[in-house]
């Protein structure tokens, strides 16, 4: 099992190099959880491989082991940018003394993460050209996320950007994988000498030894015990024989996982941090526990090995389990200091990782809930003003510097002759009421449709355009243009499925290619329909609605410094009003320009009207548009059949 952090290195390298998409197909494909890891949880060691094996068949490129190098790198580098640096470069001034010194640097970390099973790193031999590097684990198939990982410390820390790791063996058995490394590099510090020539220790009796290193063990060459550390000794019962057996059956060897063979521990000896615990009943019970941490130390003049230790104590629960008291513990280290110290901070420390793990475990909902704001709040925007415009004001583009030419757009005005009658004769709040009805019956139509409400203006119209598209080539230069691009592409990377699932929708809107036109020529045909149902609750009657829409050119842009509005400027906007004012109550009127786009595709019914007196055109023809022209093909842009309640189908309604 990985704990969460690894697979958190996993998936920052992944986000970091590749996007956010990607991780996003992979957590589905591979059936992650979550998309984020919870530091202190354990998961499934075969994630990391199954993700690499989704990573090669999505990219097309690659293999699972050149991306397990990237992996342990990026491991690397994960805990390099967050600052953990430190404890990699007080490791050792070379390359050299920090693979000696590999396995200590795990085993820091057994009070963060007590269950974490990490590798055994082992050098065996070395020379002016490398060494020879011994890996073990119970894991198996990530001999090339170690590879990446010692090089990345050796460009990272050291500046070696040469160094070629080799699979010189693969010793691995069904119970761990056994890998020997060559570590190819410039190891300018190795100097020749026998392997145990070791600082010979200063004459000193026994006792008086055995009295400055209490938790010690002596063993001869055939690992029996020849004398033990007094405190070692009184966490046993008096009547338990311990000296001169052999070591394997008082104490079980924890790490390294080898058999207890004096080759094996000389070899192992020099450098490994080992670690054991006790087979035989403790003074305390049967359940009594003490474990010892330290190096074996060879005494060449007495062939013997001393194993210099310290007993393993993170809790007083651990005193009491070995029947140790601090009076036993040495003066001249700190683990009384920290013992006392944890007793106090140990209630404050769980407390402290509780609620670590509770923000932990409330992340995703709190990032859902985001997500769902983030949304409701690009809904707003985009109600507001068109999609593009949103996402220039969004990146930093002054709002008075957008304006935008739209050569081909039809506008349509809906007017409601009986507002003054309704703000004559109710009180301020009924009228909003009722106009607020009006407005949200009106917008729920025209959300069917592939339109933009862009303002209800004080004379009670209501207007909407088809036909704007993204004009962001006329408002910014070449330049401008590739970094905004960049930018949306990124933010659009990011968009989830549910908000594709909303632009999917939005091109679902004409899916027959209609042209502006034809869009609001439909649209006006459902709200003629609709009206039919208004009723003033003043008068008891139908609402006095005209409609009439035309088509031409129009220039948008943004307008304000505060409260930001689209608005649409020029003659199309004009005429479309003034078509819809001269117009009769309760038929939909149209241009000539208008007209002759919507007889393209003759899907239409249209009445020639007369001749009717723009101001600044003259006279112009004007026309009626009827219904549809049923020999043509359907319009399926309404083929969803909604049904629009509307709030004022009952001629008695009162406020």
């Amino acid at each position: 099992m990985f704990y969460g952090i690894i697979m958190d290195t996993v998936r920052d390298g992944i986000l970091r190099s590749y996007g956010p998409m990607l991780w996003k197909r992979i957590v589905s494909e591979v059936h992650i959880p979550s998309e984020t890891f919870e530091f202190y949880e354990r998961y499934d060691d075969h994630i990391l491989i199954n993700i690499c094996d989704c990573m090669v068949e999505i990219l097309n490129d690659g293999t699972r082991e050149s991306f397990l190098q990237f992996f342990g790198a990026n491991f690397i580098h994960y805990f390099y940018r967050y600052g953990f640096d430190k404890i990699l470069r007080v490791a050792g001034r070379t390359l050299r003394d920090f693979l000696f010194v590999i396995d200590q640097l795990h085993d820091s970390n057994r009070f963060t993460f007590p269950q974490m099973q990490h590798p055994l790193f082992h050098v065996t031999e070395e020379d002016n050209h490398g060494v020879i590097l011994h890996y073990k684990s119970v894991r198996f198939g990530l001999a090339h996320f170690a590879i990446g990982g010692l090089s990345a410390v050796a460009s990272l820390l050291f500046n070696l950007k040469d160094l070629n790791v080799v699979i010189q063996k693969d010793l691995s058995n069904d119970r761990y994988s056994h890998i020997v490394f060559h570590v190819q590099f410039p190891n300018y510090k190795y100097e020749v000498k026998r392997l145990f020539d070791l600082p010979v220790l200063p004459n000193l009796s026994g006792t008086t030894f055995f009295r400055v290193f209490p938790f010690s063990i002596l063993m001869d060459s055939s690992l029996k015990i020849h004398r033990m550390g007094n405190h070692i000794m009184k966490a046993f019962p008096d009547d338990t024989p311990l000296i001169g057996r052999p070591l394997d059956q008082v104490f079980r060897l924890i790490r390294p996982d080898i058999h207890v063979e004096w080759d094996k521990i000389l070899s192992y000896g020099r450098h490994i941090v080992f670690l054991m615990d006790n087979r035989l009943p403790l003074r305390v019970g049967s359940t009594g526990k003490i474990r010892l941490k330290g190096q074996m130390k060879y005494i060449q003049n007495k062939n013997m090995l001393w194993f210099l230790c310290h007993p393993v104590l993170g809790s007083a629960d651990d005193m009491i389990s070995a029947g140790l008291h601090l009076t036993d513990l040495n003066l001249f280290d700190s683990t009384s200091d920290l013992l006392i110290t944890g007793i106090h901070q140990e209630h404050q420390l769980e407390a402290t990782i509780f609620k670590q793990h509770l923000w932990t475990k409330k992340l995703p909902a709190v990032q859902k809930k985001l997500n769902v704001c983030h949304k409701k709040n690009q809904r707003l925007l985009y109600s507001t003003m068109p999609k593009h415009i949103a996402h220039l004001l969004q990146w930093g583009v002054r709002a008075n510097s957008i304006c935008e030419c739209q050569p081909l757009v039809t506008i349509l005005f809906v007017y409601c002759l009986d507002i003054k009658t309704i703000s004559d004769h109710l009180n301020a709040a009924d009228a909003i009421t009722c106009l607020n009805k009006t407005i949200v019956l009106f917008d729920t139509i025209a959300d069917k449709y592939d339109v933009f409400k862009v303002e209800i203006k004080a004379d009670a119209s209501y207007m909407l355009v088809a036909g704007i598209h993204d004009q962001l080539h006329m408002i910014v230069d070449e330049h401008q243009r590739n970094v905004l691009s960049t930018k949306l592409t990124d933010e659009t990377s990011e968009v989830d499925d549910e908000e594709e699932d909303e632009t999917q929708d939005e091109h679902n809107k004409n899916p027959d290619g209609l042209n502006s036109s034809e869009i609001i020529a439909a649209l006006s045909l459902e709200f003629v329909r609709t009206s039919e149902h208004f009723y003033n609750p003043i008068s008891k009657k139908p609402f006095h609605l005209k409609f009439g829409f035309h088509s031409g050119m129009a220039i948008g842009g943004i307008v304000g410094s505060r409260n930001y509005q689209y608005c649409l400027f020029g003659d199309t906007v004009g005429i479309a009003s003034q078509i819809t004012t001269t117009g009769e109550v309760g038929r939909i009127h149209m241009t000539h320009t208008a007209y002759s786009h919507l007889i393209e595709e003759n899907r239409y019914t249209v009445e020639h009207r007369g001749q009717t007196n723009i101001k600044g055109k003259g006279l112009t023809d004007t026309y009626w548009l009827t219904g549809l022209n049923e020999k043509s093909s359907k319009v399926s842009i309404n083929s969803d059949s909604t049904t629009v309640k509307c709030p004022f189908s009952n001629p008695d309604l009162t406020f």
